[in-house]
């Protein structure tokens, strides 16, 4: 058993010793080599941002040295190819013949014979900043079924300077509306919330978060029974409204509630606004309590009986 074991030991050593040879033999010889080699961009980042991804890497057919092409397929020490931009952000791309000749004076161990990358696209901006008034829709504010906004919004601070790619800042106006992430808000809110800027370019702001706060209360909805007015009507009666029973329907805040009563509103039928298609006016609500939302008269309109 020794003997044989030292026999497989011979074989191996040997076929070792073969290839290794082998191996050193082709690297010293000179090929035809398609690689991707890898790019970098030198610019000013403290002024400039990439919109887009830049390319990484440039395609190209080289001939060289064993050895060169072995280190370079692998990036083993190889250094990546630097395109300086001096005006990056009117460039849009560069194409094959101002590619070609800076791949060839950095790669000067090789032979460049074909450049397959046509062209690198680049989308680069400048930074700039805008100085913009801050605000809250509060109509886009969700609320809780039951609950309003009883207060002013107040916002600390209500201004705000946003940085970002001079493509982003164009389309900002002077005032930028924060949206609330807050959903069926049903308390009065005081929270830093954030810009809610959209992500990536370096788009920031200065502050990052800002105050939001305001009121809530619950409110209820009401109704009231009372009488139509009628104005303009024949003095003989011979044109009077059906059923001038109305029924009014209005929010109000919870803790106002027992604060209302018919007489504190007026509605009222004119003859001269009758339609006679089909013998109806408009109930039509002259006034009501300043501190009620959503006044709506159930009919909105009422039959009129001609004798």
């Amino acid at each position: 058993m020794p003997k044989i074991l030292g026999n497989w030991k011979v074989v191996l050593l040997s076929f070792l010793g073969a290839t290794t040879f082998w191996f050193f033999s082709a690297l010293g010889k000179d090929y035809n080599y398609r690689i991707q080699y890898p790019i970098e961009f030198v610019y000013d980042q403290d002024s400039l941002i990439a919109i887009k991804p830049l390319p990484q890497y440039v395609d190209i057919d080289v001939s060289g040295g064993g050895w060169d092409l072995f280190r370079d397929s692998f990036w083993f020490g190889s250094d990546p190819i630097t395109i300086e931009l001096d005006n990056p952000a009117a460039i849009r791309y560069l194409t094959r013949p101002t590619i070609l000749p800076i791949i060839t004076d950095q790669l000067n161990e090789f032979r460049i014979n074909f450049l397959f990358t046509d062209t690198l696209f680049i989308d680069i901006d400048r930074k700039v900043s805008k100085k913009v008034n801050l605000k809250i829709d509060s109509l886009s504010v969700s609320m809780d079924a039951n609950y309003r906004i009883i207060s002013s919004i107040s916002l600390n601070p209500d201004t705000a300077t946003i940085f970002g790619p001079t493509s982003f800042i164009d389309t900002l106006s002077s005032e930028y509306v924060i949206k609330l992430e807050a959903e069926e808000i049903d308390k009065s809110f005081d929270r830093f919330v954030k810009m809610g800027l959209p992500e990536g370019w370096d788009i920031r702001s200065n502050p990052p978060t800002v105050n939001v706060k305001f009121e809530v209360d619950r409110f209820d909805q009401l109704e009231l029974a009372t009488l139509a007015e009628l104005q303009n009507f024949p003095t003989d009666s011979s044109v009077y409204v059906t059923n001038p029973n109305i029924t009014v329907r209005f929010v109000v805040q919870q803790e106002l509630r027992e604060e209302y009563f018919s007489t504190d509103f007026k509605i009222v039928v004119d003859y001269n606004l009758i339609n006679k298609a089909d013998s109806t006016a408009p109930a039509i609500i002259i006034y009501h309590p300043e501190n009620i939302i959503e006044v709506e008269t159930i009919p909105d309109s009422l039959s009129i009986t001609y004798e």
